[in-house]
């Protein structure tokens, strides 16, 4: 029996407000060697957030949107929490839509995801967070990007889950920066692009809509977890999946390297 993947997602910039729960736990939060290095993320945000100029240079933001971000930022470790599943709303999550998720999906996405945030490390669906904001490019520390600081101990603690496993790895280039995979042992590595056929000999790639494919991919994937942990079950898993735009599975145009299989989905017009 082939062992569970992990699949790796980047977080959202929208966010849900508010939250029920109470604030914000590092000790419960998944990877808890992590801690030590939250903690200095969230102190050093919190202080760049008393000085309007360079909390826009960090956050990227202006006006209205720039002092709601200061107030969250400010108030990380007081504010309500929620589950990070919940908490994120972006495109992607909307697409992946949890809640509608049979209990068995809904239990294997929550055990075999991990989210890259650039305040925090690697969380997991189930770990309650604090509104915030903060991109994984953001300098934050001594003039490092959040996915420098973050990459040598995320890659160590990635290292300690994906061994001998199957890694679904839909980060985009921001993320992809906050780990190193050469230094991981894993069964193999799979990443996916959708392409557009024209009809014209060109081939386009989807960027737009690439976050609703990845949610509609990553409900497939949680839906067959008897397939996605195996590196050749996961491909025949693929044959079947029917995409809702019209995107199929081509395997006849994997393009594979050393340590990654890049999967490629295609639509024609």
């Amino acid at each position: 029996m082939s062992a569970s993947p992990i699949i790796l997602l980047p977080p959202s910039e929208g966010k849900a407000t508010g939250g029920e729960d109470p604030v914000l736990d590092l000790d419960a939060l998944s990877f808890p060697e992590l801690k030590q290095e939250r903690l200095l993320m969230i102190k050093a945000l919190s202080e760049l957030m008393s000085d309007s100029s360079l909390a826009q240079k960090t956050l990227g933001v202006k006006a209205a949107a720039l002092e709601t971000a200061r107030l969250y930022n400010s108030e990380l470790t007081k504010a309500s929490t929620m589950a990070a599943i919940e908490r994120y709303t972006g495109v992607m999550y909307d697409f992946i839509d949890y809640r509608s998720l049979d209990e068995a999906p809904r239990l294997f996405f929550g055990s075999n995801t991990i989210i890259m945030s650039g305040l925090f490390g690697l969380v997991r669906p189930f770990d309650l967070i604090p509104n915030y904001k903060l991109k994984m490019g953001a300098k934050i520390r001594g003039n490092k990007t959040c996915s420098a600081i973050w990459k040598p101990l995320v890659t160590k603690s990635l290292s300690r889950v994906t061994e001998g496993r199957v890694v679904w790895d839909l980060l985009p280039i921001e993320h992809s920066a906050a780990w190193d995979p050469s230094r991981l042992n894993y069964s193999a590595r799979f990443t996916v692009k959708f392409l557009n056929d024209s009809g014209e000999g060109k081939l386009r790639t989807l960027s737009h809509w690439s976050k609703a494919m990845k949610g509609a991919l990553i409900r497939h994937l949680v839906s067959r977890a008897d397939e996605t942990g195996h590196p050749e079950l996961a491909l025949n898993s693929l044959r079947a999946f029917k995409h809702p735009q019209g995107y199929e599975f081509r395997d006849d145009m994997i393009n594979k390297s050393e340590n990654i299989t890049e999967l490629i989905f295609l639509k024609k017009n």
